[in-house]
């Protein structure tokens, strides 16, 4: 595709996000290389995974002149061609620029998927407690904003270590998978996360969402863990169960995330102390 001006130019650009430019030096409406300062500033604005995009950008000029290149390249250019220009000179510049471009495609790729993976948790599948720690620091950022309420809900397998001894790791390592998988199918809004917190301990941030919410909420997983049928001799009533403790608060720049998180873990201790299979929310430990 070609554009006579390079404000038809950039809108091409940003409409069709091709593989490669060639840019004349002198345009109708402004200069290549002010064009070209534009198109680095937006492909930086849109990169992905802490990567900026990259479109190999070739300038054409008539004039051969140093200065021209120099601002050129800092401006963002890649490589220079004077016209006229030998069709075989031009094809291999081209086929190069493009082949620079698929392999910086594949090192984004490569390190979305590191990425990817360096947030999950290996052996269940759901996010893990970097992955939490993120989340819970933007969230509580975003409530502070917004002035709303933030849940958090920890809560852990009854009696797993019991379940282990008596089963083997292998069961108690798919037990995990089943109870997280029950777990985040509980959670109804794209904007909650439930991670495995540490061994059979798994948390849940509810942004927006007060005590009543979030009650609602681990009652349902409760029940979700329960259903899940995993037999347990020494559990309760004989069933693979999960207790949870609760926290809500109204983020502020005078509180901090682990008080809350203290105050959701201080509610599991009480809900095992209180028999186990049960969900915990004390109103006084309620910040908001």
């Amino acid at each position: 595709m070609g554009a006579a001006t390079g404000a038809e130019a950039f809108r091409l650009y940003q409409r069709h996000a091709p593989s490669m430019v060639l840019l004349d030096i002198a345009l109708y409406d402004t200069d290549g290389i002010a064009l070209a300062k534009e198109i680095r500033t937006l492909e930086s604005s849109l990169g992905h995974s802490g990567l900026a995009n990259w479109t190999p950008i070739i300038f054409l000029s008539t004039i051969q002149d140093e200065e021209q290149l120099a601002q050129g390249i800092l401006a963002g250019g890649d490589d220079f061609l004077y016209k006229p220009i030998s069709e075989v000179v031009l094809l291999a510049k081209v086929r190069a620029m493009l082949r620079i471009a698929g392999m910086q495609k594949a090192v984004h790729e490569a390190h979305r998927k590191l990425k990817e993976t360096s947030l999950l948790d290996g052996l269940t599948n759901i996010p893990n407690r970097r992955h939490f720690d993120e989340t819970l620091s933007i969230e509580w950022k975003r409530c502070i904003r917004q002035e709303s309420p933030l849940s958090i809900i920890i809560g852990d397998v009854d009696f797993f270590k019991q379940f282990n001894d008596l089963y083997g790791h292998q069961a108690g390592d798919t037990c995990l998978r089943a109870v997280a998988g029950a777990l985040n199918e509980s959670l109804f809004r794209v904007e909650d996360t439930v991670a495995r917190y540490g061994g059979e301990e798994f948390a849940a941030i509810l942004p927006g969402t007060d005590s009543h919410g979030a009650l609602a909420v681990a009652e349902r997983m409760r029940r979700s863990a329960r259903e899940l049928g995993i037999p347990h001799e020494q559990g309760v009533g004989g069933l693979v169960s999960c207790s949870f403790g609760i926290a809500t608060g109204l983020p502020s720049t005078d509180l901090a995330p682990h008080q809350l998180l203290q105050a959701a873990d201080s509610k599991l201790y009480g809900a095992k102390r209180a028999g186990r299979n049960r969900v915990a929310l004390d109103l006084d430990a309620i910040f908001a």
